[in-house]
């Protein structure tokens, strides 16, 4: 079961923990779980930052399928890859059916005619790392760590280009929350190979997604018109995330519905 990612203590609550003593766990942060790549970032937050526990967390998006325990199993060789070293805490599901749908499906239409370029996984990756902030927040600002890389092996991934990651980061940052990105900067597979260790392909024993390669050509190539991306950073993503912030200094549960379509008719708007 998911936990509204609004409502952090409640989420918790359901693994048999509250924030004021989680909070006193030392070296604490949250770790997003997903496939192989965030568990080598997990790794390797830990290696470089020295953190002694971890909050796995997973989040929601309503466009899964497959095995829904993957992200145990990936929780499950991160604890054989830390040891004992590191406090492992139970794997967090959280979710936000709203959130997801106001940044990704209710204004689909309009954000691709305004900015001339579209997927569902765009503002998607900006959304996991907004459903947890709540939770960051009530731990008191501690960091998240994700797996994003700006390159595969060759690969292009729209969700996961320097602008599109620098802008979830600043995003983050402007709620108080350090976005830590430690294996942006991997380029081969091999490197992540030998951070998570043998027996684990990538993309294999992790969740699927029914939108996976929707910007690929038949051809399996990717291009895409790096203005309009760029207009689209600048003009949605950015400005999108960080009036979700802000609103969530006023109300819990806000109406992002409300929030993103004032965007989009704002004076501003490109």
């Amino acid at each position: 079961m998911h936990i509204p990612a609004e409502h952090p203590e409640y989420a918790l609550a359901t693994i048999g923990l509250d924030s004021i003593t989680l909070a006193e766990r030392p070296g604490l942060a949250i770790a997003e779980i997903a496939g192989r790549d965030s568990v080598a970032a997990a790794v390797s937050a830990v290696r470089d930052r020295g953190f002694a526990t971890l909050l796995p967390t997973s989040v929601a998006t309503g466009t899964e399928y497959g095995d829904e325990h993957a992200p145990d199993h990936a929780v499950e060789r991160l604890v054989s890859l830390l040891g004992s070293d590191v406090e492992v805490l139970p794997l967090l599901r959280l979710g936000s059916p709203r959130l997801w749908a106001a940044l990704n499906g209710r204004f689909a239409a309009v954000v691709a005619e305004r900015y001339r370029i579209f997927s569902p996984c765009l503002s998607c990756h900006l959304y996991t790392h907004l459903a947890r902030v709540p939770l960051a927040l009530g731990l008191g600002g501690i960091p998240v760590i994700a797996g994003e890389r700006e390159a595969h092996g060759g690969r292009v991934k729209l969700s996961q280009t320097p602008l599109g990651i620098d802008a979830c980061v600043r995003v983050l940052g402007r709620a108080g929350v350090e976005l830590l990105e430690p294996i942006r900067r991997i380029r081969d597979s091999e490197t992540i190979a030998e951070i998570v260790g043998p027996g684990w392909s990538g993309g294999s024993r992790q969740l699927c997604c029914v939108h996976s390669g929707n910007y690929v050509a038949l051809d399996g190539s990717v291009s895409y018109d790096e203005l309009a991306y760029t207009r689209y950073v600048h003009g949605f993503l950015e400005p999108a995330g960080a009036a979700i912030v802000d609103a969530w200094r006023e109300t819990a549960e806000p109406d992002y519905e409300a929030i993103v379509r004032a965007l989009l008719r704002g004076p501003n708007a490109a």
